[in-house]
């Protein structure tokens, strides 16, 4: 190699060199967010066929728990929500160190959009690799252990969906004073014990257990009520207007109470609206929308057709 090729090499800023070496993996990260992203803008038509709806679920949730999350290690954190607002009170936006985890870079920029199109269940129903393990061994539990299943009373629910924005402010408050000490706060997220397979110490391995077996009794437990990056993401859907995209409802949606029933995340309140911050967007409300044998809206005008012929 010339002195002049070296010379070429080393002014190559580093996340550069990063985003070729990692280059074919980026690709397919990218064209995996892609298809996501057109899944929610043509989730009516995939929502009218139920079995295909599933499909397409069981096949992003397997993707994003073992290729995102086992092999790229692609799992966001608060404490990259934590960099960024520090730097932002500094004055400052480091691009290039966020650009060091093409990854995280990408999942990022997808929670951007998504959270303010759709809000904060894009990611966390259909890309977070620990929220989709979860799915996954949710399913396997409701198959084998169907009766050992606790559902939290709606008034204790409606209070322990804020345990995790405490967590989320005083991780964020802390970092301003102590940044060493809120990445040990950052441990309620049992995020890196999961990208590292465990590998880590044995309370590590400990909490990891005890918050994934309670998230199988108690559905996706940690999700609903601990994860201060789930709380983080909630946060522009406390703002009217937000998201800008809204599932479909019927009027008859107040009185139903079908779609609620078959909520696991409790999302769905009395009056049959959606609660933007706490669902996470599995589609299942919609498929039951367009299932003319499910829906009552839908029931009815089946009935009303046949009489008229």
């Amino acid at each position: 190699m010339g002195a002049e090729d070296l010379n070429c090499f080393t002014d190559t800023p580093l996340w550069v060199q990063v985003w070729e070496q990692k280059a074919l993996s980026i690709v397919i990260f990218a064209i995996f967010l892609f298809l996501i992203l057109l899944l929610m803008f043509f989730k009516d038509q995939v929502s009218k066929h139920r079995k295909t709806q599933k499909i397409i679920k069981y096949g992003i949730w397997g993707f994003s728990f073992a290729y995102v999350g086992l092999l790229l290690k692609a799992q966001p954190t608060t404490t990259n929500i934590v960099i960024l607002l520090n730097s932002l009170k500094e004055m400052q936006f480091p691009l290039g160190l966020f650009l060091l985890e093409p990854y995280i870079f990408l999942s990022f920029t997808f929670i951007v959009v998504t959270v303010l199109l759709w809000g904060r269940g894009v990611f966390c129903g259909w890309l977070c690799p620990y929220g989709m393990m979860l799915e996954l061994f949710n399913k396997f539990y409701q198959r084998f252990l169907p009766k050992v299943r606790l559902t939290v009373p709606p008034r204790v629910h409606d209070k322990l969906i804020y345990l995790k924005y405490f967590a989320f402010l005083s991780i964020l408050g802390v970092s301003f004073y102590n940044f060493i000490l809120a990445e040990y706060l950052t441990e309620v997220e049992p995020f890196r014990t999961f990208v590292l397979k465990l590998n880590r110490e044995w309370y590590f391995v400990l909490y990891f257990m005890i918050l994934t077996g309670g998230s199988l009794v108690v559905y996706r437990a940690f999700c609903r009520y601990l994860c201060p990056l789930g709380a983080a993401l909630s946060l522009p859907s406390f703002v009217k207007g937000f998201p800008l995209i809204k599932m479909k409802r019927y009027d008859f949606c107040r009185k139903c109470r079908i779609c609620a029933g078959d909520c696991a995340p409790q999302a769905i309140g009395t009056n049959g609206g959606i609660d933007t911050r706490e669902c996470i967007h599995c589609l299942d409300c919609q498929v039951n929308y367009w299932d003319a044998d499910v829906c009552p809206v839908l029931i009815k005008q089946k009935r009303e057709a046949i009489l008229d012929h």
